[in-house]
């Protein structure tokens, strides 16, 4: 059963690097590839450190690749956000960004009558 499992993890672990690695060479601007470095980040190293806890059940490095699974968890997005602000400050545009000019304009129209600006 546990070989099973192993297995499982072991396709979705290069499954979700192969994506991503391929995301990171089509996607045309920066926002994108932080988006598909994530995914291989979340994805591939997380199931291949899943697949560790996996073989070696109940001992000491299950509990540990655990623990580095959760901190990848909640820290990736993390990072990946704070790249994209960081990204946006220094004036970096997302590649083919479209405006819509009647909702900002119709926004604007509101904000004045609602709030007297």
């Amino acid at each position: 059963m546990i070989e099973i499992i192993t297995q499982i993890l072991l396709y979705m672990s290069s499954i979700s690097m192969l994506i991503g690695a391929i995301g990171m060479l089509r996607f045309p601007d920066f926002y994108t590839r932080v988006h598909a470095a994530t995914m291989v980040t979340i994805g591939g190293v997380c199931f291949s450190l899943l697949l560790i806890a996996a073989s070696t059940f109940w001992s000491i490095y299950t509990l540990k690749t655990v623990i580095i699974v959760i901190f990848m968890l909640f820290t990736s997005p993390v990072i990946a956000h704070a790249l994209a602000n960081t990204a946006y400050e220094l004036g970096i545009k997302p590649k083919n960004l479209s405006k819509n000019i009647i909702g900002i304009k119709k926004l604007k129209e509101v904000m004045e009558k609602e709030y007297d600006i």
